[in-house]
């Protein structure tokens, strides 16, 4: 099993990059699980999964932790057996289109309910018992939430793979050396930055010299209007236009991920 964090700046296209990758991981018969831990939410959509047919963990929190015997601030592992942990595992995750299954974190529920501490933990609770000697799935990605402070929280912690989607402005690039730098800390093995948006060589090349840790991979993705076009009938990129440029480009990276 291959662990994945995507992470990378508010508005880089990476709900795009993750659910396109997502499905052609499953239509070369991979089983993936993403976890959706942006408070956004847009990637059940972009899964073909209306949000009212989601439900989200961190509306249910309390009733996960009384099910599973912990209390709210327990950060251990629960001490349940694995027909027990699953049984509540499938209230929550959804079959979405090409195969793909879909965990939702979800977001704040109201005005001055605090923060998302909790649902980050009980995610990283979760992904520990999912990834700990599971066969059933070969890919568990988790789709972050924009910035680093899912990094702070430990959630990532020697995952396989971060992919860091960034495009060719300079506030993005900040977030992506951030990050790279947090994922070292973490121990994630291999660190591969997404350049989204390239509408030429020179872009890449510049973020290329401008990275201060260098990247073990680096892939441009071309800006394409397709993606725009799609986004406005409410369609992935991936049945709107599968042989767009920036299907192409995504493919690559799925080649990558599968032959390490």
């Amino acid at each position: 099993m291959k662990k994945i964090i995507v992470t990378g700046k508010g508005g880089v296209g990476k709900t795009t990059i993750i659910a396109t990758l997502s499905r052609l991981l499953a239509r070369e018969g991979q089983r993936v699980l993403v976890i959706d831990c942006d408070p956004s939410m847009n990637l059940a959509m972009s899964l073909g999964i209306s949000l009212s047919d989601v439900l989200p963990l961190a509306e249910n929190k309390a009733n996960i932790h009384e099910r599973l015997g912990m209390d709210m601030d327990d950060e251990q592992e629960p001490a349940h057996d694995k027909i027990e942990i699953d049984e509540v595992l499938e209230d929550y995750i959804i079959e979405t289109i090409d195969g793909v299954k879909l965990i939702v974190m979800g977001t704040i529920p109201f005005g001055g309910s605090g923060c998302l501490c909790s649902s980050i933990a009980l995610v990283k609770l979760l992904i520990g018992y999912i990834t700990s000697g599971s066969e059933d799935n070969d890919f568990v990605m988790v789709d972050s939430q924009a910035g680093v402070e899912i990094f702070g929280r430990g959630l990532a912690s020697e995952f396989d793979f971060t992919l860091v989607i960034t495009e060719p402005m300079p506030k993005a690039v900040e977030v992506t050396r951030h990050v790279m730098k947090l994922s070292r800390d973490l121990g994630i093995k291999k660190q591969i930055v997404i350049v989204n948006k390239v509408e030429d060589g020179t872009e890449y090349e510049k973020i290329s010299r401008e990275l201060e840790f260098n990247p073990d991979q680096m892939y441009s993705v071309r800006y394409d209007k397709k993606v725009i076009e799609a986004d406005k009938k409410g369609l992935l990129i991936l049945d709107y236009a599968p042989h767009a440029s920036v299907v192409e480009d995504i493919q690559s990276i799925k080649k990558e991920i599968l032959e390490v």
